[in-house]
């Protein structure tokens, strides 16, 4: 996408019914407006990122990826950050929105616009390098229970 506008196509390796998450080490939500739109709107999606949670693997969002993990339930009790535009959004879903360039909150890396990309990038690298983050499967899973 190219803002609202449609942009350049990709073929992809894998489709929500065709991937296994158990077979990946972490993810990445994508930002912009209408990519994380989509992704939340779709069960498959929304289930394939509570599993990251539930197993403790780092996970990353920035800009409006946070949508994604508010409709699937993960944002709870989380500190994060998104474009201020969702902010209300973040807050409503029992998460605490903050504006910095890039929060982590026990695997969970976000930022806020393309500008925070270089830290976010950094960042996201180191944590998925450290892997799986026993705190938070323990979290994740009272917090998906309830």
């Amino acid at each position: 996408m190219h803002h609202a506008d449609k942009g350049d196509k990709f073929d992809v390796d894998l489709t929500f019914d065709e991937a296994r998450p158990e077979e990946f080490d972490a993810l990445m939500i994508p930002g912009g407006l209408m990519n994380p739109d989509a992704l939340r709107s779709n069960e498959d999606a929304l289930e394939f990122t509570r599993h990251f949670f539930r197993e403790g693997k780092p996970v990353a969002a920035i800009c409006h990826g946070p949508w994604v993990l508010i409709d699937a339930g993960v944002a709870r009790g989380r500190t994060l950050t998104s474009r201020p535009a969702i902010k209300t959004d973040v807050n409503n879903a029992g998460g605490n929105w903050v504006d910095k360039e890039i929060v982590v909150d026990n695997g969970l890396v976000t930022s806020r616009k393309p500008d925070d990309i270089p830290a976010f990038n950094k960042k996201m690298i180191e944590e998925f390098c450290e892997g799986r983050h026993e705190a938070a499967a323990a979290a994740a899973s009272g917090a998906l229970e309830s």
